[in-house]
């Protein structure tokens, strides 16, 4: 569980920052202690033992963000929000920061900084069970299940280079993969594969499921494993064992590049 405190001296913006992060997915268990409109109240309330993650505004009386967190934020993951982009070298250089957010606030890039920022480095424990297998729900009676590098990407596109076995022969006879079925999916493994075909899931609630997993949403169609990227150019990333080149969508480009930087340690 990651506790979080919100701090800012406008009312609104507190108010629409939690009602941002309260539509995030259940599965990062990110736990709301306390919101306070003035950097004083916080100082004299907030008990250091009682949270995680502190969200801080940067220009606010009487404490200004990186003093409020130098006060009550040690050794605790720290976001700024400010509105002033010309700042952000300040505030990078002041302190070992999680993220820095430009008002008004976004909940794709918030999200970003969570997963690459914040999650592993406050929660650490994961079910082992999770560490070697990923279990799908598809249905009532059904489940897919797999380990997470056998998968090298997930789409309810038609991949021209996708194929799969034959059930009639029951031989190793590639044929040529169709395009999934209306609210279908297909998850593809090494050399484009089909392992699972027309699974009864969506996108964007797949990406949900693998939240903890190195899976990274790059259009409203597709799914890619970060594990097995070859390169990337822009805004388009090739995997190794494949044939198919993956465009990012301008919607899934910051995120994807959060994750793909803080991957890399860039």
């Amino acid at each position: 569980m990651i506790r979080y405190i919100l701090v800012d001296d406008q009312p609104k913006t507190l108010k629409y920052v939690k009602a941002k992060i309260d539509t995030l997915p259940k599965d990062y268990e990110l736990k709301h202690v306390e919101s306070y409109d003035s950097s004083k109240k916080a100082y004299e309330n907030i008990n250091k033992d009682d949270f995680d993650l502190l969200i801080v505004d940067f220009d606010m009386p009487v404490y200004n963000g990186i003093e409020l967190a130098q006060k009550i934020g040690d050794n605790k993951k720290i976001i700024f929000l400010t509105g002033e982009t010309e700042k952000e070298k300040q505030v990078i250089n002041s302190l070992d920061i999680s993220g820095y957010l430009s008002k008004p606030f976004d909940i794709e890039e918030f999200e970003a900084i969570l997963k690459n920022k914040v999650i592993g480095k406050v929660r650490t424990s994961i079910n082992k069970d999770h560490t070697n297998f990923i279990t799908l729900p598809v249905g009532s009676n059904k489940e897919v299940r797999f380990r997470p590098e056998q998968v090298y990407y997930i789409s309810t596109a038609l991949i021209s280079n996708g194929w799969k076995t034959s059930k009639k022969t029951q031989k190793n006879e590639k044929i040529k993969a169709d395009k999934p079925h209306k609210n279908n999916l297909h998850i593809y493994g090494k050399n484009d594969e089909i392992l699972f075909e027309n699974v009864r899931m969506k996108i964007i609630d797949l990406n949900k499921e693998l939240v903890h997993y190195n899976f990274e949403k790059i259009s409203k169609s597709t799914i890619v494993n970060m594990v097995h990227i070859k390169e990337r150019n822009n805004t388009t990333v090739n995997l190794y064992n494949t044939n198919t080149k993956f465009e990012i969508t301008d919607k899934e480009k910051t995120g994807f590049l959060a994750k793909w930087k803080a991957k890399l340690k860039l």
